[in-house]
């Protein structure tokens, strides 16, 4: 099982339930593919470096996930699709 940090750029306006929302669409994923949400760490709302569509802001969230390879491309297709997620990474971290 590989470990993996994912950081959100979510909606500006969107509050915690939206963010729960997304949040638990990751869980799930994560879940169905052996593996879990190991940490969240919401960073809160800042100013973007540049704009990104009309949004000068965006609410920050990074969780730290463990799961198997094949989940990311799931995962990956599901925050595009997701219209409360402005921009996501998600990168494998060495062990």
């Amino acid at each position: 099982m590989r470990e993996y940090e994912l950081v959100m750029l979510l909606h500006p306006d969107a509050d915690e339930e939206r963010i729960g929302g997304v949040m638990e669409r990751v869980r799930t994923i994560a879940a169905d593919h052996g593996g879990e949400v190991v940490s969240e760490d919401p960073w809160g709302k800042r100013k973007l470096a540049y704009k990104i569509g009309d949004y000068t802001e965006a609410t920050y969230h990074l969780a730290n996930l463990r799961m198997e390879g094949d989940g990311t491309r799931v995962l990956d297709r599901s925050l595009q699709l997701n219209e409360d997620v402005l921009r996501h990474l998600l990168i494998r971290q060495d062990t």
